[in-house]
């Protein structure tokens, strides 16, 4: 405090010496403390703290929950299901193949796919239907909706979709998906088909080249008699060969026709060709009755766990009749194959029988015609050979352009999210927790730093070094809600048992039990106005007169005249005649008819002077004494009138008010300096004006920290 607090205060039995108070340093807040700081910031915190969910909620409100959902799609080529000496093993995709094919997912033609496949499930906007500028539209939308990433290094794709609508959200990512696996199998498929074509139609034309080569041969053979490259040139050595040849020829050619007969006549007993030789023994017809048997038996499962309607089972039997139709294609074209060895074998022989009548004249040309005969042979095997490879490629075209699978497949299907990514509602609530907590505590942080009001018994005796004389309450707040229509002091008269009639007697034994014996002399004052001297002041008298106390209360605050106006005294001799001597006490004194209080008040400003004699100030007090067991003297303020010190100073005791969490520390520490300076015995300090419905409202000591504990005692 100021010069006050650095000196050792007089103990007179009234005075409270510096230090007396020791705070003992605590390494950590007393948690009562803390405690009692939360409670009397009970209603700060709780109304900061409920501003804040109250914005958080608002901003939930405005604000558009966005969902979202992933699809993944992994990138692993597929090999072929025809597998052939000349096919290599599938290579997997490399990085810049991957970041190409995420290109390509969001070009302008994939997210017209997209929107398309969109719009054939969901009505339209016009009227139900999709115009042109409503798939543009559209798939701006789903194109912005979505993000497609790789997976670190991996060859995984994410395709994340983010919307306002969870539903759709999903259907953007998976739309996205199965749009790009369905768009790798038509291009698969379409190539496939092309190069189907171009086999075919070049088929046919190396089938015809392969039969001219081999007809050339056997005209020339028969043309130039040729028999063998090494013939002989004995006639009898020639015909015995042809004849040899001749035999083995026949036997070809009726080994050739017994297995065309045999293959016609399986087919005509049924099975499609399924148990022609020469067909079972084929490689390609062998891989796709592999084929076949793979989706037979899918199939079969289907049928057993799906009706005929469900869209899997209907496209399985579509690939199960797709594959037996290649299988009937190859057995037809071996069937084929047999009728052109069978035309084969039948034109070898008919040029060995033509050879066989020349040969004797023919044996002269062997030498020139061999080398042409050679010739033709290369070219007749070579146009064999080159036919044979297409054939072959053809039919794997053939069946690979029903077999189908892409190089990527969805290996995650993106679902219908229940919650929101954003606004996360997990994190908004622990957030709005943290932060209204933050904020509720900071508030009263900032509440209790920027406290300057005297608020607790801490307050008084740590803080300005002054007795607690305890706390005055608020009437309103002692009768808890109820309808009062009377000033304090009335209610005092007509309830003396009630909670708050008992403050006041506490705060009397406080000033007269610790005192001499004898008549005491009671000064209330303050520093500042409107702190509650009057009604203290009058509160005070009448508990006292009514316990049988010879009391008389003493406005002498000759400006306010509060208590004055209080009891209704207006023009009758006043405190002012009695110190001047114009009207005697007896004549001054107005006697409270309801509780016997006497009182010596002021008459309105116009007819009386505040001018006195410090002799007739003494004098007044010792007549006092003499006629009354106790005088209250209500003062003026300290800060404001000099006056107030000379009331302070005549009396035996006196009471420093101030107004609980008003009025200020350093307003306090001035008046309790002003008293010490000026030699008035101040005994203690009271807090006015105390809402005691607020718990620990005074601080922990003070008596109506516990109030509900004792609130039957009292009648209010």
């Amino acid at each position: 405090m100021n010069q006050s607090t650095s000196l050792m205060r007089p103990d007179d039995g009234f005075l409270v010496p510096e230090g007396s108070y020791p705070v003992e340093p605590r390494l950590l807040p007393d948690p009562r403390m803390l405690m009692h700081i939360a409670r009397r910031n009970l209603r700060l915190f709780l109304i900061v703290f409920s501003l804040v969910w109250i914005a958080i909620i608002a901003w939930l409100a405005v604000t558009s929950p966005l969902y979202t959902t992933h699809a993944s799609i992994l990138f692993e080529p597929t090999p072929s299901p025809m597998r052939t000496e000349s096919a290599g093993a599938a290579e997997p995709a490399g990085d810049n193949e991957i970041d190409t094919e995420i290109r390509l997912m969001t070009s302008p033609e994939m997210v017209r796919r997209v929107a398309k496949a969109y719009a054939s499930n969901h009505p339209g906007p016009s009227d139900g239907n999709w115009t042109e500028d409503d798939l543009s539209r559209l798939g701006r939308a789903l194109l912005s909706a979505v993000e497609i990433k790789r997976d670190g290094m991996t060859y995984l794709v994410n395709v994340s979709a983010t919307a306002e609508d969870a539903a759709f959200a999903a259907a953007a990512a998976n739309l996205f998906a199965s749009q790009y696996i369905q768009s790798q199998i038509e291009v698969k498929s379409g190539s496939r088909e092309s190069a189907d074509r171009w086999l075919k139609a070049r088929l046919a034309e190396l089938e015809q080249n392969a039969h001219a080569a081999q007809a050339a041969v056997d005209n020339y053979k028969v043309r130039h008699g040729l028999v063998s490259a090494n013939g002989a040139t004995i006639a009898e050595q020639e015909v015995s060969t042809l004849n040899q040849q001749l035999a083995a020829a026949q036997a070809d050619l009726a080994e050739k026709r017994g297995r065309l007969r045999a293959a016609q006549s399986q087919l005509s007993l049924g099975g499609g060709g399924a148990n022609v030789g020469a067909a079972v023994g084929s490689g390609t017809i062998g891989s796709l009755r592999q084929q076949e048997a793979q989706i037979s038996a899918d199939l079969a499962e289907m049928e057993q766990r799906y009706g005929p309607e469900y869209p899997a089972r209907k496209q399985m039997e579509q690939k199960l009749a797709q594959t037996q139709a290649s299988i009937q294609q190859e057995i037809d074209r071996v069937i084929s194959s047999l009728s052109g060895e069978v035309q084969t074998a039948q034109s070898r022989l008919a040029s060995i029988q033509a050879s066989r009548g020349a040969a004797a004249g023919a044996l002269n040309a062997n030498g020139a015609a061999q080398a042409g005969l050679n010739e033709l042979v290369l070219k007749a095997e070579a146009a064999q050979t080159v036919y044979q490879d297409f054939l072959e490629r053809s039919s794997e075209v053939s069946a690979e352009k029903f077999l189908q699978q892409p190089d990527a497949q969805i290996v995650r299907e993106a679902d219908v999210p229940s919650l929101p990514t954003y606004p996360n509602y997990t994190l908004v609530g622990l957030g709005g927790l943290f932060l209204s907590l933050v904020a509720g505590l900071g508030a009263v942080g900032v509440s209790e730093y920027l406290r300057r009001g005297v608020e607790t018994k801490q307050d008084v005796e740590h803080g300005l070094h002054v007795q607690y004389a305890g706390a005055i309450p608020t009437l309103a707040s002692t009768t808890r809600g109820a309808d009062v229509h009377m000033p304090p002091h009335a209610y005092v008269a007509t309830h003396p048992h009630s909670l708050f009639a008992e403050a006041f007697r506490n705060i009397r034994m406080f000033l007269t039990l610790s005192a001499a014996p004898g008549p005491q002399v009671l000064a209330i004052t303050s520093a500042l106005p409107q702190e509650g001297k009057t009604t203290t002041s009058a509160c005070l008298a009448l508990t006292s007169a009514q316990g049988g106390i010879k009391t008389i209360l003493v406005d002498t605050d000759f400006r306010r005249r509060g208590a004055s106006r209080l009891f209704g005294i207006e023009d009758q001799p006043d405190l002012a005649s009695v110190l001047d001597g114009s009207a005697s006490l007896e004549q001054a004194v107005y006697i409270d008819q309801q509780s016997g209080l006497h009182i010596l008040g002021l008459a309105p400003l116009s007819n009386r002077t505040d001018s006195f004699s410090q002799a007739s100030l003494h004098k007044l007090i010792s007549e006092l004494k003499q006629r009354y067991e106790v005088v209250v003297l209500d003062t003026a303020l300290l800060l404001g009138v000099a006056d107030a010190r000379q009331f302070a100073c005549a009396a035996d005791r006196v009471l420093l008010l101030a107004r609980w969490r008003h009025t200020s520390a350093k307003a306090v520490e001035a008046a309790v300096d002003i008293l010490y300076s000026s030699g008035a015995r101040l005994a203690g300090a009271a807090l006015s004006q105390v809402d005691i419905s607020r718990y620990a409202s005074a601080g922990e000591g003070d008596l109506f920290s516990y109030s509900k504990q004792f609130s039957g005692y009292y009648v209010n």
